[in-house]
């Protein structure tokens, strides 16, 4: 199996796991209900969490191999992988938030007295937030790193011309949710997003499973 193919099943795996984690994701929590209750909901929100993290170095791996076929030498597919690293470091750090932090504090919350558990709520408000602002720094970054390598590809062949044409869609439509105030980063409105972005970088996968080697089609350096 050539290192085209292992990048664009790396691509295919990676993004389908995103979609899973969000289509799984708990959608919130009561905090008043019974502890049993949301010791279960702790547990889908861990192993949710665990799947989106472990999909985020595979889809890393996919998309250097669009990168390593536009060719290293090409500025805007060059710089996209190393906006998208940003963006990776990002939403592990939400991920970590959300689903490593946030049930630990809400589980320890169920075994303290009502004072204790007024500070660990507040430290679940304060955990919240970060990972509303991490998983908006995601959403800026890969939509910023789609527009680079649509960028990148429209300057190829024809195919990827139209690919390029549907990733600068995708990455325009990522900014304009997350800048309109119209999609806030839940489950819902985060997962919308991911699911555009995954439905692009799946079809760019495909494309390079079926495509020739990448030395006769890369776009010129510069």
């Amino acid at each position: 199996m050539t290192n085209q193919k292992i990048h664009s099943l790396a691509l295919l795996i990676g993004m389908a796991a995103g979609i899973v984690t969000m289509s799984i994701h708990p959608t919130g929590i009561d905090l008043h209900a019974p502890a049993e209750a949301i010791t279960r909901v702790n547990h889908i929100n861990i192993a949710t969490h665990v799947l989106g993290l472990a999909s985020i170095p595979v889809t890393v791996l996919g998309f250097f191999g669009v990168s390593s076929r536009l060719g290293w030498k090409n500025l805007p597919g060059l710089s996209a992988f190393i906006i998208y690293c940003f963006a990776s470091i990002a939403l592990m750090l939400a991920a970590v938030a959300d689903g490593l932090i946030g049930p630990s504090l809400l589980q320890e919350a169920l075994n303290v007295d009502d004072a204790q558990r007024q500070m660990i709520l507040m430290a679940l408000q304060y955990n919240f937030q970060l990972n509303q602002a991490l998983a908006k720094v995601y959403v800026v970054a890969s939509s910023c790193a789609f527009f680079l390598w649509s960028l990148a590809l429209i300057r190829c062949g024809k195919i990827e011309r139209y690919l390029g044409i549907a990733g600068g869609m995708a990455g325009a439509c990522g900014l304009i949710a997350l800048l309109s105030g119209h999609v806030h980063m839940d489950a819902h409105g985060f997962g919308l997003i991911v699911l555009v972005q995954a439905v692009w970088a799946m079809l760019l996968a495909f494309f390079m499973l079926t495509a020739k080697s990448a030395s006769k089609t890369a776009a010129p350096a510069g």
